[in-house]
């Protein structure tokens, strides 16, 4: 049987947080979106108020989920870490670099969700603005608005859980130096 510790182990235990986190993540933001509605509409036209909407819904997501995330994360998702990181992950400067990394991706996500809008609305011909989902009606308009949303929802959040593997594991939790064999 293989270690605890394994990469691949690791890798699983920091999906499997992530996929609670995108779930908490996903909800709030259709929420939110659904809530925006009138707004979102009212601001459609304009590119740059997009990009700031489709920023200020994944700031809102990272917000609501990172609290639970971050600590399951620093329990159970990297148990293969070297003691002085461990220690210093959960200092105030551990805690200020992941929220550092943590911020990096939501810019990168961000941008992806705007690029998801700009494909949807402008660049395809399908006019579908994914900034527009209403859940109060959700079954009443076009579904296709739903699942653009969802799919562009999932591929920034691919990204980001890439990112915040990576981010963590190179520079947070890093994991112990094995000793050569002489």
């Amino acid at each position: 049987m293989k270690d605890k510790n394994s990469l691949i182990r690791e890798i699983i235990r920091f999906a499997v947080i992530g996929v609670y986190g995108t779930a908490i993540d996903f909800v709030f933001e259709l929420v939110i979106t659904s809530f925006l509605h009138d707004w979102v509409e009212a601001n459609a036209g304009m590119h740059v108020a997009a990009f700031f909407i489709a920023f200020l819904l994944s700031f809102l997501g990272m917000l609501f989920a990172t609290p639970s995330t971050w600590a399951l994360t620093g329990v159970w998702g990297f148990q293969n870490v070297e003691e002085k990181a461990e220690k210093e992950a959960k200092s105030w400067k551990g805690n200020l670099k992941y929220l550092g990394w943590q911020t990096a991706g939501l810019v990168g996500g961000a941008l992806l969700h705007f690029l998801g809008y700009m494909i949807c609305l402008e660049w395809s011909g399908w006019n579908i603005n994914i900034l527009s989902v209403d859940f109060s009606t959700l079954f009443k308009q076009d579904i296709g608005t739903f699942w653009a949303f969802t799919i562009v929802f999932a591929v920034k959040t691919i990204f980001t859980m890439v990112w915040n593997f990576i981010t963590r594991k190179l520079f947070i939790y890093k994991a112990p130096k094995e000793a050569k064999a002489e």
